[in-house]
């Protein structure tokens, strides 16, 4: 192995090392973030949290916010990647809407606290705000899910699948309803209800696919 190869070698172990370190301070932090408030939080509180110094962590890091908001971002990556990879172009509006629903469910029954603390961070109101490159992204990203949702559609409305209707509203219709059925079970009202969040979540689509799908008698 001549030299080169070798440092290509020992570039690709370090490149390997930092990125593993950098999620194990993304892991402690967010153990922290998901219990305090934002504002309570300090960097030793992290480093305490995963056995690091703050030296180590300011390798990766500048500030707070920049870790804040670096498992914010991994988290939604997490989210918005499901719903693209749930769009299959040559399938129907049925099943890539189904999928992206189910899609949904399941980041949600995992990452809770999504939900419930982190992602209210970069809603209106709020005192603190992201970096602007990570809440370029965070935007762009979010795009992306709206993007892939009334491609869906609109593939199936091409397609006759679907009535020709607003794509973009009925998307704006769609994901209100994801995330208000997650808000739902996060207050517990599906089981006050008698529902499960995934009945929830099955029986919503299927009502919201009756309605785009129906074909309507035109007018007298």
């Amino acid at each position: 192995m001549d030299s080169e190869e070798k440092q290509k070698q020992k570039a690709r172990r370090q490149n390997l090392r930092a990125a593993r370190r950098r999620e194990e301070i993304l892991d402690a932090a967010k153990s922290v973030f998901v219990t305090r408030d934002f504002s309570a939080v300090t960097i030793d509180d992290i480093a305490d949290a995963g056995a690091f110094s703050r030296a180590t962590i300011y390798i990766y890091f500048k500030t707070k916010q920049d870790i804040y908001a670096g498992v914010l971002l991994r988290d939604l990556e997490t989210l918005i990647g499901g719903l693209t990879r749930s769009l299959v172009d040559s399938d129907t509006i049925r099943n890539n809407l189904f999928r992206m629903a189910m899609s949904y469910m399941e980041f949600f029954k995992v990452h809770p606290e999504y939900f419930t603390t982190m992602s209210f961070f970069y809603m209106p109101g709020r005192k603190e705000t992201l970096p602007p490159e990570a809440a370029a992204i965070i935007g762009a990203r979010l795009t992306d899910g709206i993007l892939a949702i009334e491609k869906a559609i609109k593939l199936g409305i091409e397609r006759g699948e679907a009535r020709p209707v607003d794509a973009r509203a009925a998307t704006m219709a769609l994901w209100g309803q994801w995330m208000g059925t997650a808000y739902l079970e996060i207050a517990g009202r599906t089981t006050i209800y008698g529902r499960t969040i995934e009945k929830l979540y099955a029986e919503g689509i299927d009502i919201f696919l009756e309605g785009l799908t129906s074909r309507r008698e035109p007018a007298p």
